[in-house]
């Protein structure tokens, strides 16, 4: 069950972002690691429909550019871009200062 993301760009615009299943079970991981609290909290509240303000978006996205690392290090199979496109879309919520909405579905 895919997670869908979003947030206002304008008035009636919005930027979208999906979580897909296999990116889900890639950030399952470092479920609990406590380098990753952010992505440990999204993992659990996923379903829940969770909103991300600009500053807890911003920390999502330095932990994924982390965990990134951390698996090219371990030289383990990922879907890299679906997680650079997640990466990115938290880095533009944070740049327009906008919350982000999720829906699951």
């Amino acid at each position: 069950m895919a997670l869908n993301m979003y947030f206002k760009n304008g008035m009636i615009r919005k930027t979208r972002c999906r979580i897909p299943d296999d990116l889900v079970r890639t950030l399952y991981q470092i479920h609990d690691n406590t380098d990753f609290p952010q992505l440990t909290w999204l993992i659990d509240n996923l379903y829940d429909n969770p909103q991300i303000e600009p500053d807890i978006a911003q920390e999502l996205a330095d932990e994924m550019v982390a965990f990134e690392r951390l698996i090219l290090s371990l030289h383990l199979p990922f879907p890299r871009v679906p997680l650079q496109k997640m990466q990115t879309f938290f880095e533009k919520a944070v740049s327009n200062q906008q919350t982000i909405y999720s829906s699951s579905d």
